[in-house]
């Protein structure tokens, strides 16, 4: 290995996060979101890690689907965003893929394509969100025109997803959740229908959204689920650690500058470390001055304008900082959530933008 710049992934951690699911919703099928290589932590080790746990997985795009089949995984699989021509309907239906159907055209293509073997489809309906799904108005016409299906399997699911349910203080989860058993209500749907809401902070905080299916996903990995303090915090383990080491220290006088553009500067003798990471790799470019990093475990801060392949640390305040010394840019020890919120994004633009030249090493 020419550096130490890794992305450390504990699969056993991965595996506790999902029996977490379980254990906060006992009476809900708990399918793995895989979707993005899994967060970024490498869709066909994670999906090899969880296969002989979950009844299912869900990935975003038809492509990510094939990837697991060609794998060798075996369990069923939900693309969340659906197909889009018939080739991809007929491949789904061929391999125990399920798909979403949120749209009129996704209805009458495969209205329109007689398949060989019965597909199961996941109904999704707009509570609120506004992004993907099917009004009232829509969802009752579709029910009549799949019930005359014949290769459309009677035991489909109704869907929906929250929009705020990582806010404590939000009530859009509840109206949504409202919202949803209206529409349902006035379906009359059949009793053998299942029912799915619940994504990761839904399951941990709203129980009664946990009904036939949920859909854990950033639980998995281990980042804080909400916009506030929260039991679940103690319980889930970060998955990732983002690592790398110190390549250079340099003496910097009062005054001088650090990095592109003169964005930091000295305001006292200091001392700089240069890390062997930049945003090539996936570490925010926009992470301000201050954003917290850890050498030897303990806090320094970023100085100066992240670049392509490397970040300069003020180290001024540690004792014996040396070359080679080891960096933690989020993981166990620090939250990428932490780190996210220096950089103006999320954890989840984090953990799954690490990019493919950094080496994942499983443990």
């Amino acid at each position: 290995m020419s550096r130490n710049t890794q992305a450390i992934i504990s699969l056993d951690n991965i595996r506790s996060n999902f029996l977490l699911a379980n254990q906060w919703a006992p009476q809900s099928k708990n399918m793995a979101v895989i979707k993005a290589d899994a967060y970024g932590h490498g869709l066909l080790a994670v999906a090899e890690a969880l296969q002989s746990l979950v009844p299912a997985f869900a990935v975003a795009i038809f492509d990510e689907a094939v990837a697991l089949r060609n794998g060798g995984i075996t369990k069923n699989i939900l693309i969340l965003q659906g197909v889009n021509c018939a080739t991809e309907l007929t491949y789904a239906s061929e391999n125990d893929c399920w798909i979403t159907l949120h749209n009129k055209q996704q209805i009458d293509l495969l209205l329109a394509t007689k398949l060989k073997q019965p597909l199961k489809v996941w109904l999704k309906l707009d509570t609120g969100m506004h992004r993907l799904g099917l009004d009232q108005k829509q969802f009752d016409k579709s029910l009549q025109l799949i019930k005359q299906c014949r290769w459309i399997a009677d035991d489909f699911v109704v869907s929906s997803h929250f929009s705020c349910a990582s806010e404590l203080a939000n009530g859009e989860s509840k109206k949504q959740f409202n919202k949803f058993n209206e529409m349902i209500t006035e379906a009359k749907l059949p009793s053998n229908i299942e029912l799915s809401l619940s994504n990761s902070p839904a399951i941990a905080h709203l129980p009664e959204s946990n009904l036939n299916w949920n859909r854990p996903g950033i639980m998995l990995y281990g980042l804080p689920l909400f916009d506030g303090p929260h039991s679940s915090d103690q319980q889930l383990k970060a998955a990732m650690s983002f690592e790398s080491e110190v390549v250079a220290i340099r003496e910097v006088e009062t005054g001088e500058y650090v990095g592109y553009s003169n964005k930091w500067q000295a305001t006292r003798p200091s001392k700089i470390a240069t890390v062997s990471v930049g945003y090539a790799d996936g570490y925010p470019r926009q992470a301000k001055n201050g954003t917290p990093v850890l050498v030897k475990g303990e806090r320094a801060s970023l100085a100066g304008v992240v670049s392509m392949d490397l970040i300069g640390v003020d180290v001024t305040d540690l004792s014996n900082v040396s070359i080679g010394d080891p960096v933690e840019l989020w993981g166990e020890h620090l939250s990428a959530n932490e780190v996210a919120s220096y950089a103006n994004t999320i954890g989840y633009d984090l953990i799954s933008g690490v990019s493919r030249r950094v080496p994942r090493v499983y443990k």
